[in-house]
């Protein structure tokens, strides 16, 4: 027997043990039952619930997650996530147990996101609360998964601050031709956002390029890993995902180019990065120069969406376009650019017309 009787409070109690999600042998009290019929209940219910639903703080929580991605994503990413949960959710749940966070605490998080002020000193965009939404979903779902938690409360509470756009920002060859006009053909950054724009590879990729990477006998970029700096160090690693790893053909004209950009360099080895300039040096040139074009200004990662325009309005397909990016699928370029690619639909029903005709 469980269930008590307390003459002072003229209530029942109930005190039994059980075993939580670690293992760990606990004691639960509970008071204030009017009926011990009630008491009793309460401890059935507490062990039906428990098999299936982890009894830790959602802060416990985090941390298994994050432990996870640490082994299973880049250091980079991981380090996103890791910010991103620190900063706008944990906060927020930090004192909750991760089985009693309803979707109504949820929808009430996202209100707060809708009137928070980000490091830009602006309210956060819709697509970055997104990120938020998807972050948060992503450690129930790792509850759920591998923690026996019954449902993903965020599945329930929906989506109420706004989803990413697909509008994309990118220059026509016009624009491009505008803007890189207005640098000295001597200038590195002139070989380095001709390469961008000509190939569409991530800056990263091309900050990571080394003089080995570039075949100019044969025409061929060999792209295998990507720079970046975390924690104030220079780090080489893989590229983002597998189908990362590709060749890039050149066109002549680009590589005149980077056989002057290569000739900067004397007697270095092989393994020497062929463009050695920090992100921010980028980032500084493109708003420069945008100005001195008179273009609008773009993104560096905009101009890996240019070159993806610049081939679709060339007429190659989306299994090119999605070779040459490095995507993982031909459904991610199409997701991306699907509004890029002209309709067929009057060639389809002008063959359809000829074809019938000819049938009969």
């Amino acid at each position: 027997m469980s269930a008590y009787y307390d003459k002072r409070t003229k209530n029942w109690y109930c005190v039994f043990y059980f075993t939580d999600w670690k293992g760990t042998k606990k004691q639960k009290k509970k008071r204030g039952f009017s009926r011990k019929k009630d008491a009793l209940e309460y401890e059935r219910e507490f062990f039906d619930k428990l098999p299936s639903s982890p009894d830790m703080p959602f802060s416990d929580m985090v941390e298994l997650y994050l432990a996870d991605k640490k082994m299973h994503t880049k250091l980079k990413t991981y380090k996103t996530k890791k910010s991103r949960i620190y900063t706008w959710i944990l906060p927020y749940f930090n004192d909750k147990d991760i089985n009693a966070i309803t979707a109504l605490d949820i929808r009430q998080w996202q209100g707060e996101l809708k009137g928070a002020i980000g490091a830009t000193g602006e309210l956060l965009s819709p697509a970055y609360m997104q990120n938020l939404i998807t972050e948060f979903s992503g450690i129930f779902n790792f509850a759920v998964r591998f923690y026996n938690l019954p449902t993903n409360p965020c599945k329930v509470a929906g989506n109420l601050v706004g989803k990413k756009g697909k509008s994309l920002d990118f220059w026509t060859r016009e624009e491009f031709d505008r803007f890189i006009d207005t640098f000295d053909k001597t200038d590195p950054y002139y070989a380095a956002f001709m390469t961008l724009y000509y190939t569409g590879m991530r800056i990263g990729e091309l900050q990571a390029l080394t003089i080995a990477d570039v075949d100019l006998k044969e025409g061929v970029i060999h792209i295998s890993k990507t720079y970046s700096v975390i924690d104030g160090k220079e780090m080489i690693t893989a590229p983002k995902t597998e189908k990362s790893n590709r060749d890039v053909l050149i066109p002549h004209f680009l590589c005149e180019i980077l056989k002057e950009q290569v000739q900067r360099y004397y007697k270095v080895p092989p393994n020497t990065r062929l463009f050695q300039m920090s992100r921010q040096p980028y980032r500084e040139q493109m708003k420069k120069h945008c100005k001195l074009a008179g273009v609008k200004k773009i993104r560096l990662h905009d101009l890996r969406h240019s070159h993806a325009s610049l081939l679709i309005e060339l007429g190659f397909s989306a299994l090119l376009v999605s070779e040459r990016l490095g995507h993982e699928s031909v459904s991610t370029t199409l997701d991306i650019y699907t509004h890029l690619f002209p309709s067929k639909q009057v060639q389809v029903v002008e063959r359809l017309n000829k074809l019938y005709e000819g049938a009969l």
